[in-house]
């Protein structure tokens, strides 16, 4: 049984949010008040349609209290985003997830009880400065409460070496979940497993820790 997802808001954000969805194999409904948006995605998710999210009445005649979960992806109007996401929570839809464009929205956003706010910009533009300040730093994860997930390119002076000898738990206090050479990836690799140039380690642990894993030793 496929998932249920309403987007409201099609404009960048809304609709890659849409069309990736379907393309997960999801059913989709888009709503938008822009005909040209609408016009646009209409080919390439379930259902897209014209209409004026702010008024809770048409939220109830789509049902969308049925839905999976509902992306308000309003970003230029905070005031059709903050209204929508009232008549969401007030309607007593299951997950409703919401953009949010500046710290006061979003402090509103989190007293209307949006189920997850999402500042795109701001986590792309953190994602892509911490990446680059960090070459090693391929990508990363955020997991909550100062935990992370990194992929970590190793660098020519670690090659030769067995994994154990950087001893991660002990002097850093992170772990590792998976070794990546070439494109074969290998989930718990052996602590003896000898480290190449060039490979992938997937480890885990608090910021902090794994900041002064890269001071070290990358």
């Amino acid at each position: 049984m496929r998932n249920k997802f309403a987007v409201i808001g099609l404009g960048g954000f809304g609709s890659t949010v849409a069309t990736e969805l379907q393309r997960l194999g999801n059913e989709v409904l888009g709503l938008d008040r822009d005909e040209a948006r609408v016009n646009a995605i209409a080919e390439r998710i379930s259902h897209a349609v014209i209409a004026d999210a702010r008024d809770e009445r048409v939220l109830e005649e789509f049902g969308l209290a049925g839905y999976d979960a509902v992306v308000v992806a309003i970003g230029e109007d905070l005031e059709s985003n903050i209204l929508c996401t009232l008549a969401l929570k007030h309607m007593g839809t299951r997950q409703v997830w919401v953009k949010a464009v500046t710290p006061s929205h979003h402090r509103i956003l989190a007293r209307l009880g949006a189920d997850r706010i999402i500042n795109p910009e701001q986590e792309i533009g953190i994602h892509v400065a911490q990446t680059l300040a960090r070459p090693n730093v391929l990508d990363y994860i955020s997991l909550g409460d100062g935990y992370f997930v990194v992929e970590l390119d190793l660098p020519a002076k670690l090659d030769g070496q067995r994994l154990a000898e950087l001893a991660l738990a002990e002097r850093y206090g992170i772990h590792y979940v998976g070794l990546k050479r070439g494109r074969r990836p290998q989930f718990d690799p052996p602590e003896q497993v000898v480290l190449r140039q060039g490979d992938h380690l997937l480890l885990v642990g608090q910021l902090q820790q794994l900041q002064r894993f890269g001071r070290n030793v990358l």
